[in-house]
């Protein structure tokens, strides 16, 4: 965090006092057990409960570790992934779930008394983090600050902190968005002609979001699914003009071959004709050149799309949090591991000036938004 500040913040303070506050308790409960032992718990509730907190604690604290290390590289402010449940998520998580988890197995109330004076060291100690990161990122900050807590997580953004494609209008020169909920599709018009990527949802909600574009529906004459699922295909109807694209290894989820998420999740049929695309295809209409990249991993044939060699969009190929390329989230995947693959690939393309994802925003800064998977995609060539 530049030379005020190390990216470690006033963690080493806090773990220091925390510890010396564990220390005095444990001493405490020692000297006049079983005076603090918790009474009338059976043993066996607690260390469940225990592992429960831990479980919630130990997943938002590695989160949070890898985001500030990003963030602190890039010298940017993290507002995203866990940095949308709460500010400070690493003191958080250790002072609400893990502290408290792993001291239930002592069943002593004197020592539950050390997550709370975690709780008021923090909140004093991260003063100064907080005084640094506004006068670094100003209103930024403020706004940020103002919208979520310091350190309790607030769970019930967890919608908020996964989905949070950008409002519909214009991203930059001849690409528009339109959000309907949770996903973005996107157009591509340069005065004379116009092509989609993806349908959004079906409903009222997409004509609205559509009528505040300057593009009418019926001038697209291309759409280019970027792979089945509903929220991508859903909205076909609103573009009854355009000639339907999707990859032939995505065809296996529209005909009832292949499901998703354990077997429980069949994409739709489409209603309509469609062309089926391979890896590198090219589909020209006028001056729009529109290239298929076979992105498998979300799905057998998830497909991104290169336009005019300058704007990609990525469908659910991958995530923005922070700036940063990550996976689609793993449950919804059918294969991560190949996805990350498919990223590798997509990390060597060169002169992309507008990333796109479908549900977690776009970005100009395509080099800084990959530099990890460039790293990586260098190291699978070497090998």
């Amino acid at each position: 965090m530049g030379k005020q500040m190390t990216i470690w913040g006033v963690g080493p303070r806090f773990t220091v006092f925390s510890v010396l506050c564990f220390v005095l308790a444990l001493v405490v409960h020692c000297v006049w057990h079983p005076f603090f032992v918790i009474p009338g718990v059976p043993y066996v509730v607690l260390v469940v409960i225990g592992l429960i907190l831990i479980a919630i604690g130990v997943p938002i604290w590695g989160a949070a570790s890898k985001e500030v290390d990003r963030a602190f590289e890039a010298d940017e402010l993290a507002t995203q992934g866990v940095y949308a449940l709460c500010r400070h998520p690493i003191y958080g998580s250790a002072t609400f779930f893990v502290i408290p988890g792993i001291l239930l197995f002592f069943r002593s109330w004197v020592l539950l008394a050390v997550p709370v004076a975690m709780a008021v060291l923090a909140r004093v100690l991260v003063r100064r983090e907080e005084a640094y990161l506004r006068a670094k990122f100003g209103q930024a900050y403020l706004a940020y600050a103002g919208r979520v807590n310091a350190l309790f997580p607030r769970f019930w953004r967890l919608y908020h902190a996964m989905w949070y494609p950008v409002e519909t209008g214009q991203v930059m020169e001849h690409v528009y968005a339109v959000r309907v909920r949770d996903v973005n599709m996107f157009i591509y018009a340069d005065g004379e002609h116009a092509v989609a990527i993806d349908a959004a949802y079906a409903g009222d909600a997409l004509f609205e979001e559509l009528k505040r574009l300057p593009i009418p529906p019926e001038s697209v004459t291309h759409l280019f699914l970027t792979h089945a699922d509903v929220d991508h295909t859903g909205g076909l109807d609103a573009f009854p003009g355009a000639q339907v694209y999707l990859s032939k290894d995505e065809e296996q989820m529209i005909d009832g071959t292949t499901a998703r998420l354990l077997g429980f999740y069949r994409s739709p049929r489409l209603a309509r004709a469609y062309s089926l695309l391979d890896d590198g295809d090219v589909v020209t209409v006028g001056t729009i050149r529109v290239r298929a990249v076979a992105t498998p991993g979300h799905t057998p044939g998830a497909m991104s799309f290169v336009v005019n060699d300058c704007v990609l969009f990525s469908g659910d190929t991958l995530a923005l949090r922070n700036g940063c390329v990550h996976p689609f989230y793993r449950p919804f995947n059918k294969d991560t591991a190949m996805q990350g693959g498919s990223i590798r690939n997509l990390a060597s393309l060169q002169g992309v000036d507008l990333l796109c994802t479908a549900h977690t925003g776009c970005t100009m800064d395509y080099a800084r938004a990959m530099k990890h998977w460039q790293e990586k995609h260098r190291e699978s060539e070497t090998r």
